[in-house]
């Protein structure tokens, strides 16, 4: 059959097959979560990590109307050879969340439109059972929960015994999510839990429960829930009053049933890339990029396997094929890896949070905090530190950090997973400081004799323009370090391989690290230091040369850096937007 192609964005489950696209089979996980203790399950996963197409899955193994498409849809799959005697016996509900629209007044009416389509999506398949046109417009109805409420109470009174629904619920959370970074009291009366005031997700979730149980004699026709989600917002309204509810995220036998292990990655680029139209581009190559990429996931302690971004990762092959060369770009625009939505969820931290949070990412650190809480606002205006590195984790900017946990007995750790959400982080902290990337810069001096004097006067450049935007007065070293490192990025490109914060193989960090590309071309180790122009006295910039030039001194003998060729070690100390001292070590 050849290569197989790769299909991004919604792909039907039959598609795999009929078209030829690859997969990897996670069928696997449908006999496990039949033999896991509950018949309510919340799956929660960052954005883009195959939650749907796994919902699809079970959607297309469970619903009675599809038995007859079984061997279309899962022949050479794990489950086609081990069926289990729940196969397509469920009515299966599905609603997909996502496209609710979360502006506004229009929130309730698109919350109903979406249960509304797949209530209409049930009713196509089983005329018999569901509702009419008629009985589905939404202006029927004033909430979400009185439209699910009649079609339940009509599908319970028409059920015979032995039928049940399972109900599955695609990114419960994705209009929360929305609305908490947009509008906090919004998102307080939409997620409220009071007894007194409920929101009206709890009240929708209420609704479910009342049907829950799967018994004959009580009229519980709900019989199994799955739920994904990328966050615990609302989380309570979801699991409470579900007596056997869980929230399987953390569970470490889970861990990989959503996102790519590093096996599966191998056989994906084994199944779809041709080898002998790339030049000398490698496999092993092509792992390396996207370990440090796309890598690094781990959702529970106990877990052993890091977790490739599945839609990443496809994005990127699917961008090497096309191109016959390795993707510059990090990620596509449809990632979630924004840096502007990242800065308007940190903005709901309390003060001081965000700050120490983004500065230790920055510096590549490990985070120190308990497991995930659950995200809500309706206590207090603002996240404390837990909830805000909660947040971060169930966005995907941080993972657990197994090494720094096995040292500590009650704390977890968290850490950046991969250069793809480090960058992010690094645009971010440029967008909430005023600095802007630079564009079209020539440095190719640098790169080939080690002519420092183009990157200073670009850098000093970029600095100037920032009074103006009104940033200069939160200008620190952390902001210098990063113009430097996007001036770098953009003139070194092709010549220079740039890292930020760039570990030296002995407990210490170089403030940046610029690796020559080209033999025999010239390498960058840069010291940083900055002084605002009411402190920048000439006592103290000879210090902070000093300094500067003490810390290049060890980094040049560290392990990471002792062998590198032609390597320039630069102390650079600025005052405001003016380099005040420059030296080279001999």
């Amino acid at each position: 059959m050849g290569f197989k192609k790769i299909g991004l964005g919604s792909v039907a489950l039959a598609a795999f097959n009929k078209k030829n696209f690859v997969f990897a089979d996670k069928t696997r996980y449908i006999s496990m979560l039949e033999n896991f203790d509950s018949q309510t399950i919340v799956f929660l996963r960052p954005r883009r990590f195959g939650k749907t197409l796994f919902t699809k899955i079970l959607f297309n193994y469970y619903d009675k109307s599809l038995a007859a498409k079984f061997e279309q849809n899962f022949k050479g799959t794990w489950i086609y050879d081990h069926r289990t005697e729940l196969a397509n016996s469920y009515y299966c509900l599905k609603f997909d969340f996502s496209k609710v629209d979360s502006f506004g007044d229009g929130l309730i009416s698109s919350f109903i439109q979406a249960v509304a389509a797949g209530i209409s999506n049930f009713s196509k398949r089983y005329p018999e059972k569901g509702f009419s046109r008629e009985e589905l417009n939404p202006k029927l109805y004033a909430t979400p929960s009185e439209l699910i409420t009649k079609f339940l109470t009509a599908f319970d009174l028409d059920a015979a015994d032995g039928e049940f629904l399972y109900i599955i619920i695609d990114e419960h959370d994705h209009f929360a999510n929305d609305v908490l970074s947009k509008d906090r009291e919004a998102s307080r009366d939409l997620t409220s839990t009071a007894e007194d005031h409920p929101g009206p997700i709890k009240i929708f979730y209420n609704c479910l429960k009342s049907y829950a149980g799967g018994d004959d004699s009580d009229g519980s026709c709900i019989d199994r829930f799955f739920i994904t989600g990328v966050s615990a917002i609302s989380l309570d309204s979801v699991t409470s009053g579900f007596n056997i509810g869980k929230n399987i995220s953390a569970n470490p036998k889970f861990n990989a049933m959503a996102g790519f292990t590093h096996d599966e990655l191998s056989q994906i680029i084994d199944d779809t890339v041709d080898f002998s139209n790339l030049g000398n581009i490698t496999k092993e190559k092509i792992m390396d990029v996207m370990e440090q990429r796309y890598d690094g996931y781990l959702f529970s302690e106990e877990a052993t396997e890091k977790i490739f971004c599945p839609n990443m990762c496809l994005t990127f092959l699917s961008d090497l094929i096309y191109s016959k060369k390795i993707p510059k770009a990090l990620t596509d625009s449809s990632s979630g890896m924004d840096a502007g939505k990242l800065g308007g969820m940190l903005d709901l931290a309390e003060p001081g949070v965000a700050e120490e949070l983004t500065g230790a990412i920055f510096r590549r650190e490990s985070i120190a905090s308990g497991e995930p809480k659950d995200l809500n606002l309706n206590k207090s205006n603002n996240f404390g530190r837990e909830q805000a590195v909660s947040m971060l984790t169930y966005l995907g900017f941080l993972t657990r950090d197994p090494l720094k946990s096995a040292d500590a007995s009650l704390d977890v750790w968290y850490r950046c997973p991969n250069e793809v959400c480090y960058q992010t982080f690094l645009d971010c902290v440029a967008e909430r400081s005023g600095l802007e990337r630079p564009y079209n810069v020539d440095l190719e001096g640098l790169a080939e004799i080690g002519d420092i004097t183009p990157l200073l006067n670009t850098v000093s450049r970029q600095i100037k323009k920032i009074p103006s935007r009104g940033g200069f007065s939160g200008f620190n070293e952390r902001s210098l370090q990063l113009i430097f490192y996007f001036t770098l990025e953009n003139g070194g490109a092709g010549k220079l391989e740039t890292k930020l914060e760039c570990d030296d193989g002995e407990h210490g960090a170089a403030d940046i690290f610029a690796r020559s590309l080209k033999s025999g071309g010239r390498s960058l180790l840069l010291e940083l230091k900055y002084l605002p122009k009411a402190k920048g006295t000439d006592a103290a910039v000879t210090a902070k040369l000093e300094e500067a030039k003490e810390q290049l001194r060890r980094y040049r003998k560290a392990p990471n850096f002792k062998d590198v060729q032609n390597l320039d070690c630069w102390a650079i100390v600025f005052v405001n937007s003016e380099p005040k001292a420059v030296e080279k070590l001999p």
